[in-house]
């Protein structure tokens, strides 16, 4: 069972062999016969107009008035001509009319077919013809078998000199060149041999011809000898079987597949166009010249076809591996694997359809397309060596120095962040100019379009666009680097310098307004540049903005307190403040909100217009405030000298001491209570650090007091059950659950 591969190149070759066939016959206008017995007067034309013209021709007064109705007529026609656009229907119409007549008049000529096989059997069928036919035929065949042996000959000498040269390996390309020409000259010495001899045996006398015979054989030597002399460029520029040598970076495999593919259709289409034309020499008719040709064209069209369906894969995949290596965009790297998947389709098509054009001989179209394409492949290359350069260009110019590296650590990163982008904008610059290059090419007039009002007004629009977005973008750059590069700055030490909680609060806030504005006067702009009239939308924005301003007075009012107290510095970012029932870390603030974490790690959100009281615990220092209860039998003297011991010596911590500001503030005894006195104190410390110096003084209390056995109280109950008119309490009678105890109650009971 065949592959799909194969069962698909088949039905396509298939396909194109039976649509070529009906094209075959239409002749060539160059080699179309002539219409012998056409009478050149004009029809209707009687013998007294033919009379009235020459007596108005002879007559100078008639002529010059005659001249000059001419002249009127001739102005009136091209003012109307002028003036009379064609209609993109009407030209669409005037095209399919000149593809129908052309069609309508390959299929009237298909009896040219029957012609040439006439020809054929009249030439074979005659007894002088024949002889005449072996005769040429004959000489030609010994000329061109002399050049053959003079060619061989010289292949067996020259062999060993072109393997010596195909035999040495040069590592560096360019030095392979001279051993590449030295064997290309080796290989063109044979063919000057074959010229030379066949040349030679055409001055022979037995072998001596006439007229177009003569020329025929020429023209066979000469088309063999030019394609040996294509063949020897390929060969130099694949140099199949010699990989040392080789200038191009194929393998072996892939050279000897390129070079076949080379050799097989310089073969068809250079060899048998030149036996075509020697046919024609030797009396060929005019239509079999043209069904000749045709045949020809169709089995290069052919080969063409078979050479893009065996190599879709390889092609394909050379096009995805491509996308993948230039780090495009998704969108683009999937076009480029739908082209992949597709682009054996497309080859295939445009092969037919110029095979059509060129078999129809469409007024034109062939040279079109010809033209069309080798400007295409043109600009193509052209385009992709450019997005190479400029690719090249944009890395070195976002490279960053050394000495800027270190002065600026960021700057590479940031650098980085904005290449890929420039990558894209140039890759997107060269497709939009590439794409209008090809459009001129195929015969879009786009260079029209550019240099009329609109096309100049829109360029102007864009390169104004383009202009207000870099400058924006290296305004927000300046301005956002700046802030990060003091809010990260350094000392000589590698440490980062601590800024300010305001400075912290208010650049990050600063950030956020100019890059609100930049986009909202960039928008404003690009939209003037595309025609939209601002002017409306600015009125309509201050109306909606009272509207607004009416329906969203919370939204006015969080912006207000929160600007105050943004401005006043109550709040900063960093600091543990408590606003309400909620107590937690400044992580962050905008122009409404305050967003607090609290110790449990939540995220509180909380409005500027909710914002009553704010407490900041981080601010200066604080206080660790401490009430110690200790038993009223206690010496109150020793309690707060153990205290004030225990200051002195937390001080002293090397992990605590320096978060402490002034040693340990003892009030004294500041009130009883039910069980106990309680002994009041401070401790201050720097901002936030209160609470950890709280516990690890209140650690330290409890093991000292328990060391000197000092008792600190706490919560206990005592049962009365009275007493009796003796003075005596009443007993307590207690019932033990347990099973064993019970047991040994009632033993003692016995």
């Amino acid at each position: 069972m065949l592959s799909p591969c194969v069962q698909v190149t088949r039905r396509l070759v298939a396909a194109v062999f039976f649509l070529c066939l009906a094209v075959l016959s239409c002749p060539l206008p160059a080699v179309a016969d002539g219409a012998p017995g056409t009478d050149a007067r004009a029809p209707g034309a009687s013998r007294a107009d033919v009379d009235r013209l020459v007596s108005v021709i002879e007559d100078p007064q008639s002529r010059q008035k005659l001249v000059g109705q001419l002249k009127l007529m001739v102005a009136a026609d091209k003012a109307g001509q002028d003036s009379e656009e064609p209609s993109l229907l009407g030209l669409i119409s005037e095209k399919i009319q000149e593809v129908s007549d052309d069609v309508l008049e390959a299929v009237g000529a298909v009896t040219d077919v029957g012609h040439m096989a006439d020809w054929i059997a009249r030439q074979a069928g005659d007894a002088r013809l024949r002889a005449l036919w072996i005769d040429v035929l004959s000489k030609m065949a010994a000329i061109f078998g002399g050049g053959l042996v003079a060619d061989y000959a010289a292949k067996l000498a020259l062999g060993p000199a072109r393997h010596w040269f195909e035999r040495r390996t040069v590592e560096n390309r360019w030095m392979r060149l001279p051993f590449v020409g030295g064997r290309w000259l080796l290989e063109l010495l044979p063919i000057v041999a074959f010229v030379l001899v066949a040349h030679a045996l055409q001055g022979v006398s037995l072998l001596s011809q006439t007229g177009d015979p003569q020329q025929a054989t020429m023209m066979v030597t000469m088309s063999y000898a030019l394609v040996r002399f294509v063949q020897t460029l390929i060969s130099a520029a694949l140099m199949p079987g010699s990989a040392a040598i080789r200038l191009v970076p194929f393998d072996d495999e892939t050279s000897t597949y390129l070079y076949i593919w080379a050799r097989r259709l310089t073969l068809t289409g250079v060899w048998g166009y030149f036996v075509v034309q020697a046919l024609k020499l030797l009396g060929l008719p005019k239509s079999g010249y043209g069904f000749s040709l045709k045949v020809l064209g169709m089995v290069v069209a052919t080969l063409l076809v078979i050479l893009v369906l065996q190599n879709r894969q390889a092609v394909g995949a050379w096009i995805r591996s491509r996308g993948a290596t230039a780090r495009l965009s998704v969108p683009v790297q999937r076009l480029r694997d739908r082209l992949a998947d597709v682009w054996h389709v497309l080859a295939s098509l445009y092969i037919v359809a110029s095979f059509f054009i060129w078999a129809l001989q469409v007024k034109g179209g062939f040279d079109f397309i010809v033209r069309a394409s080798v400007l295409t492949l043109i600009i193509l290359v052209g385009a992709n060596l450019l997005v190479g350069f400029l690719g090249r260009l944009v890395e070195r110019a976002f490279s960053i120095a050394e000495d800027l590296k270190v002065q600026f650590p960021q700057l590479e990163t940031r650098a980085n962040r904005y290449l890929t982008i420039m990558h894209n904008m140039v890759r997107a610059v060269v497709v939009v100019i590439t794409l209008l290059a090809l459009a001129q090419a195929w015969g879009a007039n786009t260079l029209a379009w550019l240099t009329s009002d609109l096309g100049r007004q829109l360029i102007s629009s864009v390169l104004s666009i383009v202009a207000v977005l870099v400058t924006a973008l290296i305004l927000w750059e300046l301005v956002n680097a700046s802030i990060e590069r003091y809010l990260a700055q350094t000392d000589a030490d590698g440490n980062t310098v601590e800024r300010g909680a305001r400075a912290r609060t208010l650049l990050p806030l600063l950030r956020n307004v100019v890059m609100v504005v930049l986009i909202v006067v960039v928008t404003l702009i690009v939209l003037s540049e595309l025609g939209v009239n601002i002017a409306p939308l600015l009125a309509g924005a201050g109306v909606v903005g009272v509207a607004i301003g009416f329906g969203s007075q919370k939204l006015v009012q969080d912006v207000i307190t929160g600007a105050f107290i943004l401005f006043e510095n109550t709040i900063a970012v960093g600091e543990v403040v408590k606003i309400g029932d909620h107590t937690g870390t400044v992580e962050g603030m905008t122009i409404r909100t305050i967003r607090l974490r609290d110790g449990n790690g939540n995220i509180h959100t909380l409005p500027f217009s909710n914002v009553a009281t704010v407490v900041n615990l981080s601010r200066d220092f604080g206080f660790y405030v401490f009430d110690i209860g200790v038993a009223y039998r206690e010496n109150i003297d020793q309690v707060i000298s153990v205290i004030t011991d225990l200051g002195e010596e937390i001080r002293a911590d090397d992990a605590f001491g320096p978060f402490i500001i002034d040693p340990v503030e003892v009030f004294g005894l500041d009130k009883f209570t039910d069980s106990a006195v309680i002994v009041q104190g401070r401790i201050k410390t720097l901002p936030g650090r209160q609470a950890a110096i709280g516990r690890e003084f209140n650690r330290r209390v409890k093991n000292r007091f328990d060391e000197l056995g000092i008792s600190m109280p706490y919560p206990s109950r005592t049962l009365y059950f009275g007493e009796d008119h003796d003075g005596r309490a009443s007993p307590i009678h207690v019932r033990v659950s347990s099973e064993e105890t019970a047991e040994g109650d009632a033993g003692a009971a016995g």
